[in-house]
């Protein structure tokens, strides 16, 4: 009775799920001041959901949606940086970059821009990519997991926006102590 008990409990235990990966936005909204924007430098990184975005200079800012600098095809509020600006997003390593919104903003010297994504995989590597042409705000999808870290570098001032990230899961700490049961009882079993 008691072996039949024992078994029953590990079998529900082992197939308990693991905890899925959750997806996060980014938003950037309610951190600048109505019409206004908020300064974001090396000292005073932009951190949101877990994930920071960390510039190499002065030349970046969250811009309420009704400033005077837009990012057309964008009605919220975004985070903007200079051509000369180097944006690294890094968070809970590893995680997934999912998808994102880039383009130029209304104060760039050109009607387009360029950005060039830059992952740092973990244990080593990286990918890359570069969009060109931009001229509004444009949704690309790139699905990159295992990142520790993403830089962001474009031609002209941009922007980003809806920065879709989740944490890689981690199997849970029940799957762990099912595992551990079922090893138990499989010694036991065996010693019989």
């Amino acid at each position: 009775m008691m072996n039949r008990l024992f078994w029953s409990l590990s079998i529900v235990l082992v197939t308990l799920p693991v905890t899925g990966a959750s997806a996060l936005t980014i938003t950037f909204e309610n951190v600048a001041p109505a019409g206004g924007l908020v300064n974001v430098n090396v000292v005073a990184p932009y951190t949101e959901a877990g994930f920071t975005l960390t510039p190499t200079n002065l030349n970046s800012a969250v811009f309420d949606s009704a400033a005077i600098v837009d990012f057309p095809g964008d009605t919220t509020d975004f985070f903007g940086f200079g051509e000369t600006n180097l944006i690294t997003l890094s968070g809970s390593a590893p995680f997934i970059l999912n998808s994102l919104l880039i383009g130029p903003i209304t104060v760039s010297s050109t009607p387009s821009v360029s950005m060039t994504l830059l992952g740092t995989l973990a244990g080593g590597g990286t990918l890359t990519t570069t969009f060109a042409g931009l001229s509004t705000a444009t949704l690309e999808t790139l699905d990159w997991a295992n990142l520790t870290s993403v830089r962001f570098n474009a031609t002209d001032d941009s922007a980003l926006d809806n920065i879709v990230v989740n944490q890689v899961p981690e199997p849970s700490s029940l799957m762990l102590l099912g595992l551990a049961a079922l090893t138990v009882g499989a010694r036991r079993f065996c010693r019989r």
